[in-house]
């Protein structure tokens, strides 16, 4: 039975470019391959990080995790001492830091318009912009996406709503209507708080637009509209970092998606907001001049105890 890497050379010249160049990059050095996340795959090999997915399934693989791990047993390369998260390592110094994250940041946000399915975002906006009102559901790092969303539409000047607590948005979710959506941001899709909050809508008729990875999971099952991310990270990582850059790509699409068409009166309502809040804010003019006014009376006070001791 032939190795990975002795399929992956006698199938070279039968791949297409874009698996050749993966295949090349598995061959060349398979212990670099092994430590890195799909994204510094990606941007390794000069491919999407969607192609690095179709790869590994084409030599029947589910996933690129599963790859790896055939691939180090293969190197006699414990599957321990895979990296948990390559984005950082012991030996890592700061510019060494930056770079990698900076790297990993442009492949993951790079290819996405043509990752993503455009009919199902541009339903996503559709959906949106003639919702009554607009729930936003997420957990741990994807609820700060789901958060930042909020505050955008919020100051835009629609109806939207966000709870901190998951067992609030779980309820808030029993009183949903057919003339209301809800976005759920997930990258597993597998928390059971969004996947119940998700049911429960469905159930009340209620349009649900999924942000999670494509992948099947019960999110995808329980939603209307499916954004799908390409995998870019595993599960199991130091921390979410290309999963979270992916899903404020779409947050972001979607907010933009909803105002277009309605700038004059976005920007009306953030200069009537902006000027509401100014007065919460301390004016640069005012704070300086106070500043000076402060150290002239402060000066003033020190010369004046000094002439009394004269």
């Amino acid at each position: 039975m032939k190795t990975i890497l002795e399929t992956l050379q006698s199938r070279l010249s039968q791949l297409s470019p874009v698996n050749q160049a993966l295949a090349r990059h598995v061959i060349t050095d398979p212990e670099t391959f092994i430590a890195q996340t799909t994204a510094q795959i990606a941007h390794a090999s000069g491919v999407s990080a969607a192609s690095v997915i179709r790869f590994v399934r084409q030599f029947e693989f589910a996933d690129l995790q599963s790859f790896k791990l055939a691939l180090a047993r293969e190197k006699t390369l414990p599957a321990e001492v895979m990296p948990l998260d390559p984005l950082v390592q012991d030996d890592d110094d700061l510019s060494t830091m930056m770079h990698k994250l900076s790297q990993t940041a442009i492949a993951a946000v790079r290819d996405l318009p043509d990752e993503l399915d455009q009919s199902a975002v541009q339903s996503a906006i559709t959906t949106l912009r003639q919702a009554r009102h607009i729930y936003l559901v997420g957990v741990s790092a994807s609820a700060l996406v789901a958060q930042d969303l909020y505050l955008k539409l919020i100051r835009a000047g629609y109806v939207a709503i966000f709870d901190h607590d998951t067992h609030t948005a779980v309820e808030r979710a029993y009183y949903t209507t057919p003339a209301d959506a809800m976005v759920v941001f997930s990258y597993s899709g597998l928390t059971k708080e969004v996947v119940l909050a998700a049911q429960q809508a469905r159930r009340n008729q209620t349009p649900v637009i999924a942000v999670t990875r494509h992948e099947p999971s019960p999110l995808r099952e329980a939603a209307s509209c499916v954004i799908a991310l390409p995998p870019t990270e595993p599960l199991l990582r130091i921390g979410a970092v290309t999963s979270m850059f992916t899903e404020t790509y779409v947050a972001n699409i979607l907010f933009l998606g909803v105002v277009q068409g309605e700038i004059k009166k976005t920007e009306q309502n953030y200069r009537a907001t902006s000027q509401l809040t100014s007065e919460l804010k301390i004016r640069g003019e005012k704070y300086v001049n106070r500043r000076l006014n402060d150290r002239a009376k402060k000066s003033g006070q020190h010369t004046h105890r000094h002439n009394d001791n004269i």
